[in-house]
């Protein structure tokens, strides 16, 4: 029963007073910026690898050429 009252202060970080807000604070932009992150690096293996094959395609067609 305790748990449930407490349940509000728990979520926005009153439990502990400033430094409570402040962890809740670093903790919820860190879990925000995970997505984005994670869509950033995606985005750039994606650009990349279709560089990379692109030139594996060129280099085996030039030495089936000159073979």
């Amino acid at each position: 029963m305790k748990l449930r009252r407490m349940n509000y202060d728990l979520h926005v970080g009153t439990i502990l007073g400033l430094s409570g807000k402040v962890l809740v604070f670093c903790t919820t932009l860190i879990g925000a910026s995970l997505p984005v992150t994670g869509f950033i690096i995606w985005w750039g293996k994606k650009k990349k690898g279709s560089k990379k094959a692109g030139k594996k395609a060129v280099t085996a067609k030039a030495e089936n050429v000159t073979a």
